[in-house]
């Protein structure tokens, strides 16, 4: 039995290392003026942790209220994406290499993308080195299990945390600024810990041109309110609003390819990104039913990290923090299904509102019920303000990047085993050892754009180099093939496979078809023969794959099948000039069987046969035209009419014309009541806006000119969207 003394000796021992500790804390010394304003704008003080009740001070690292004027979470303050941009790259500037800054990308309408990565000095001074160890763990075929092993030790995970997609959601771009300057700054063990073990990657806008579409209608709105109503926020990026979260397979969007970039150059071991749309922070994890090709790691991976998120902030009495019951995790649209599909892991949170104005919050029973998933629920009434949203979130990323630093070697080992069990299923019984994409398939062009598409999003392809057999597949040279023994096959099996979703469950949070055969009218067949891995094949080259395309045969007259190609729509346009005829019968001619729809096209084979060959299409030469009944494929006047009130549906139908060369007249619905149409247009095309068409027209587009039922004529008030002297 030891002697009491021993114990008492023991826990001086430990109260003199905490009071080590707090004095290391207290040394560093807080921005008065800063903290004094956190204080003065939270509106309730519950909504705080110990982590953000403060802000250190720097002689040499600006703080937001002295580049930009106010502090973070300020009420009645949002700041343009370009001021977001500008502060970071000062803090970059100035944090002695603890921060880097660059470009990922472009927008849709020429602003930037930007990245800021957040480490210690030694890591920021040997980032490429850090993004080789990743690389190494992201390919078992190129990494060895020792090697791995030590690079378990060496490696650090990087954290990506994005925000700003959804425009109106405001919150998450102003703390990321303030979260930048922190993990630059602060000297605490917790920061030190992230700083020292984790590679912090920040993309604050996600979406910069509706940023500054959002920003740009608050200010108008705070200023006009009073004498002439809301104007709404009726565009965010050039094309989509709250759907441009829905782009993780399709690709269309510059952001979401941006955001692909930085996963497939970096392999980021987390992505996480931040919304707003629950009571008063929800911490991702779905309730099921998972996507099936989910690695279940990934499962268990989303409920640590929340569970720590609520675990963490319920123990600190900040109500409100909960996870399972919201989002199921079923659909892989997302963006943060970008991470999903190689093989790292995507998680969200979704925060009450920023604002920026504060308000009063009430959640209704359902929301304030204590259940297992929410043991400290939300409260029935709050004040809620800006810097509640800040303290919130803030606190809990910290939470989480602490978590992680934490447990690096974990996560990092996940990462690795993720890979090679990916890797290895293309080979196991049972399984998927290869696809093939037959390159001379019926909508061929259809074919080559999609194997580009999903090149772009890190599948590898290999093309066949000799006829063979695998299992019923008949290989011909040129085909595609998408080996099922890489690690990203996930994708394959993500996109390729139908879906099984019992009907005995709710609908999916998100109620939509993936397959990809079915979407892009492709034959995609499975293999499940081992041996097609060792048949003659060799990776496909770096440069986009064009269908093989021209004309064959000789004769002025060019006959192109009706593939069902979207290319077609393309070479139409582009040949504008041309005239064209469109069969309506089906008939045989050079040699082949044609079916109704096929084109005919006289005496114009030069431009044509290139066009044919840039698209990827086929035409067939033939000396005379057949004697089948046509009529001419003339080029419609195209109307394009948005609703005032929705540009979320009509944003893809534009995005698909201008992606195919479709042109066509683009204005509002208050136009239709001028008449006259038939002299302009030959079709109007009038998508989806939220309301019926006849009351949109009657009534003036529900307030007209983007007025959101300003007073004054239709169209009279000047719009953020639109540059103007204001």
């Amino acid at each position: 039995m030891r002697h009491p003394l021993s114990r008492t000796s023991w826990l001086a021992a430990a109260l003199a290392a905490v009071a080590t500790t707090a004095g290391a804390q207290s040394a560093q010394p807080v921005d008065p003026e800063y903290t004094a304003k956190i204080k003065e704008y939270l509106s309730d003080a519950r909504i705080s942790t110990e982590l953000v009740d403060h802000l250190p001070a720097s002689a040499t690292v600006p703080t937001p209220l002295k580049l930009l004027g106010h502090i973070v979470g300020q009420n009645g303050e949002l700041d343009h994406a370009a001021d977001i941009h500008r502060y970071l790259k000062a803090v970059a500037d100035a944090s002695n290499g603890r921060a880097k800054l660059w470009t990922i990308g472009k927008t849709e309408e020429g602003r930037d993308l930007v990245l800021m990565a957040i480490a210690d000095e030694q890591t920021i001074a040997k980032l490429d080195q850090y993004k080789g160890f990743l690389k190494a763990l992201t390919d078992p075929r190129k990494t060895t299990e020792a090697q791995a092993q030590q690079l378990l030790g060496t490696a650090k995970p990087i954290y990506y945390i994005t925000s700003g997609m959804h425009s109106p959601e405001s919150g998450g771009p102003e703390m990321l600024m303030e979260l930048a300057y922190r993990l630059v700054v602060e000297e605490t063990p917790l920061v030190q810990n992230v700083r020292n073990n984790v590679i912090t990657f920040i993309t604050p806008v996600i979406e910069v041109d509706g940023r500054e579409k959002m920003v740009d209608t608050y200010y108008w709105n705070k200023a006009n309110r009073a004498t002439v109503g809301n104007l709404p926020l009726m565009y965010w990026g050039k094309y989509v609003q709250h759907d441009n979260n829905r782009d993780g397979m399709g690709q269309f969007l510059e952001l979401t390819k941006a955001v692909t970039r930085v996963q497939n150059e970096w392999t980021p071991t987390i992505m996480h990104d931040l919304h707003e749309a629950q009571t008063y922070l929800y911490s991702s994890t779905g309730t099921g039913p998972y996507n099936d090709a989910l690695d279940p790691v990934v499962v268990d991976e989303w409920w640590i990290l929340a569970k720590n998120d609520v675990m963490e902030m319920t123990k600190r009495g900040v109500p409100g923090v909960w996870t399972y019951g919201f989002y199921d995790g079923w659909v892989p649209n997302y963006m943060f299904f970008i991470a999903h599909s190689h093989n790292a892991t995507g998680r969200f949170y979704e925060v009450q509102s920023y604002g920026p104005d504060p308000y009063v919050v009430k959640p209704g029973a359902t929301t304030t019920s204590r259940e297992w998933f929410r043991p400290n629920p939300p409260l029935d009434s709050i004040n809620w303000g800006p810097r509640a949203n800040t303290n919130i979130q803030e606190s809990a990323i910290l939470f989480s990047l602490d978590h992680v630093a934490k447990n690096k070697h974990t996560y990092l080992e996940n990462y690795w085993l993720k890979n090679k069990r990916a890797a290895a299923k293309g080979r196991a019984a049972g399984q998927i050892a290869a696809w093939v994409i037959p390159a001379d398939q019926h909508a061929k062009a259809n074919a080559a754009e999609a194997v580009n598409d999903l090149r772009t999003q890190g599948l590898e392809f290999h093309v066949a180099t000799s006829a063979f057999q695998a299992g019923k597949v008949s290989v011909k040279p040129g085909d595609y093939i998408v080996r099922g023994d890489q690690p990203y096959r996930t994708i394959a099996d993500m996109y390729f496979s139908l879906q099984n979703f019992s009907p005995t469950n709710p609908s999916p949070y998100d109620d939509t078809g993936w397959t990809f055969p079915l979407m892009r009218n492709l034959t995609i067949a499975e293999v499940t023969e081992k041996g097609i891995l060792d048949a003659p094949m060799s990776p496909l080259p770096a440069a986009p794959v064009v269908a093989a395309g021209g004309v064959t045969g000789k004769g002025n007259t060019v006959i192109v099948e009706n593939t069902s190609d979207n290319n077609l729509v393309t070479f139409r346009y582009k040949l504008r000039n041309v005239k064209m005829e469109a069969a309506e019968d089906a008939f045989d001619a050079a040699g082949r069987h044609f079916a109704p729809g096929a084109i005919i096209i006289r005496g114009s084979r030069g431009p044509v046969e290139a066009e044919l060959k840039r698209l990827g299409l086929s035409g067939y030469a033939v000396s005379s035209a057949p004697n089948v009944k046509t009529h001419a494929l003339d080029l419609p006047r195209i109307g394009y009419v948005h609703s005032w009130t929705r540009t979320q549906d009509e944003g893809w139908w534009r995005a698909a014309f201008d992606h195919y060369g479709v042109p066509y007249d683009y204005f509002g619905e208050d136009k239709l009541k001028a008449g006259n149409l038939r002299a302009k247009y030959d079709v109007i095309v009038y998508p989806y806006g939220g309301t019926p068409l006849g009351q949109q027209a009657a009534g003036g587009g529900g307030g007209g000119g983007g007025r959101g039922g300003a007073a004054g004529p239709v169209g009279t008030q000047a719009v953020p969207y639109r540059h103007t002297a204001q």
